[in-house]
């Protein structure tokens, strides 16, 4: 079940993972940086877009969109080893265009540390 979430992510090890991939990925569009955030599934699509892109020249950051993010739920902590999180992206594009996203990241507690298993864009 999703809950409406508030507050910090202080305290809570799957939300702060969570952010931080949505930070490397979407953010920072630093593909190396997500990959090490993300196993299984996650991983093999962040692995094909780095093959998808290789040997093209990378963006310049001044032309890259810029990317706020909240967090709109929260799965609760029923499941111990699995959350998921919806996050709502704002894009600011170039030219003052403004594109709302909606994103789902499914967290794994791996050994003691939470990973990314899956991620999708639910618009």
């Amino acid at each position: 079940m999703l809950l409406l979430a508030s507050g910090c992510s202080r305290g809570d090890a799957a939300r702060t993972a969570a952010e931080h991939f949505i930070d490397a990925y979407y953010v920072e569009a630093n593909l190396p940086k997500a990959r090490e955030e993300a196993v299984g599934l996650a991983r093999s699509k962040i692995e094909d877009q780095v093959k998808l892109l290789a040997g093209q020249a990378p963006s310049d950051p001044g032309q890259r969109p810029t990317i706020h993010y909240e967090l709109l739920q929260a799965q609760d902590e029923a499941e111990r080893d699995r959350r998921g999180f919806v996050f709502e992206l704002s894009i600011h594009l170039d030219g003052g265009e403004k594109l709302a996203r909606r994103t789902l990241v499914t967290m794994r507690d791996e050994g003691g540390a939470w990973r990314v298993a899956n991620f999708q864009e639910l618009d």
